[in-house]
């Protein structure tokens, strides 16, 4: 066998597995909240004054509940230490169990130490209970 033509598959094999142990696996999730959430929550996630709550640092962003906003959205008050900040919250229904799981997990690999990362099975499951409902 050839070894200078085994040289260039080994190299992009080498390549393609270094550039994927490099790259953060919230890729999607954060593409998906700067283009979905982020003008309204800020790229921060620091929410806008007193009129959308931030979800920096919020233990919304691994409950149940947050699986049920991003698929339901929210028309109603939402109060945060006796202040009024939003009437309401748009519904995602276009994306994926896949997709929210990933945003769930952007949120909390940004803005929250020791977060257990969530699962398209735990989100299926609490998608199910919103249902329910």
């Amino acid at each position: 066998m050839n070894t200078n033509k085994m040289i260039i598959p080994v190299f992009i094999l080498f390549s393609f597995l270094f550039y994927n142990c490099n790259t953060t696996p919230y890729v999607q999730g954060k593409q998906l909240y700067l283009s979905q959430c982020a003008h309204c929550h800020m790229e921060d996630g620091t929410g806008l004054n007193n009129l959308i709550p931030p979800l920096k640092g919020s233990t919304i962003t691994y409950s149940e509940e947050m699986v049920c906003l991003l698929y339901n959205g929210k028309n109603d008050t939402i109060w945060k230490d006796s202040t009024f900040l939003v009437k309401e919250m748009p519904a995602f229904k276009n994306l994926s169990t896949t997709e929210v799981t990933n945003i769930i997990n952007f949120l909390n690999h940004s803005w929250m130490n020791n977060f257990k990362e969530k699962t398209i099975k735990e989100t299926v499951q609490d998608l199910e209970n919103c249902i329910k409902r």
